[in-house]
């Protein structure tokens, strides 16, 4: 579904903001207003933090909060105070939550090889948030659902269901061209709070290694990493990265990414 028609969908239902993004550099609308979405990330904190302890060690802590700090000082976003803190997972990952909340996996600070690696994950989070990603993926789901009650209503369920699988076939794609764009926003944020943005490169191929020996078979005898269906494929987002860093890619990266 195009979000186009979900924007129509939102103003039907409620109040429509519209604003200039500057991590996106686009004109957006949003229904979601910045205190809103510091309440749904508070929220989604507290459920965070019952089934992921903070880790005990106040060294490390203060060490992503510091350089969590000096990258959020330079980022698009700057009505949002920034929060970060590593939690107790063996899974190589971090993730963010909307209002300005970035969590880093204890697994993942055991896999980077220095400060400017770890500041590439933490500027990649914060760049989700500056570009209200999650903020968009929901109201886009709120969207879908009132088109599917309006289908329902009308007795055109074969057409609902219908809605219901190419959204989910669109939210992917969302999710694919958040992370990008997320790379690239990254890249800027370090060149700015003068990390080494090439860390970037040198972490996401650890992630490249770690996704070959953690690959699982999908239909039809694909082989891709089960994250992958909505991330993109790590040679992808190394092509975007080095566009971000050098205007322009090997030719070796532009054969493996994959159409």
């Amino acid at each position: 579904m195009r979000r186009s028609a979900v924007l129509g969908m939102l103003v039907l239902a409620g109040c429509v903001r519209s604003n200039f993004n500057l991590a996106t550099q686009q004109q957006e609308y949003t229904m979601t207003s910045t205190d809103k979405e510091v309440a749904m990330g508070r929220k989604l904190v507290r459920r965070v933090l019952k089934e992921l302890p903070l880790v005990a060690d106040e060294a490390l802590q203060q060490k992503v909060r510091t350089i969590g700090a000096r990258l959020a000082a330079v980022c698009d976003r700057q009505e949002l105070i920034y929060s970060f803190a590593v939690v107790q997972d063996p899974e190589v990952n971090a993730f963010s939550l909307p209002g300005g909340y970035v969590f880093i996996n204890e697994g993942l600070t055991k896999k980077v090889t220095n400060d400017n690696e770890l500041a590439a994950v933490i500027a990649h989070e914060i760049a989700h948030i500056a570009a209200r990603h999650a903020v968009k993926r929901y109201e886009s789901a709120l969207g879908l659902q009132l088109v599917q009650l309006a289908t329902v209503a009308t007795r055109q369920g074969e057409a609902a269901q219908g809605i219901t699988v190419a959204a989910q076939a669109a939210q992917l794609a969302y999710a694919r061209d958040d992370e990008l764009e997320a790379d690239k926003l990254a890249v800027k944020y370090l060149k700015a709070a003068e990390f080494d943005p090439t860390a970037i490169l040198s972490f996401l191929n650890t992630l490249h290694t770690l996704d070959q020996e953690k690959s699982h078979y999908l239909p039809r005898g694909v082989v891709r990493p089960q994250y992958a269906l909505t991330h993109p494929y790590v040679p992808e987002r190394l092509r975007a990265v080095k566009e971000a860093l050098y205007g322009v890619a090997d030719y070796m990266d532009y054969l493996n990414t994959p159409d």
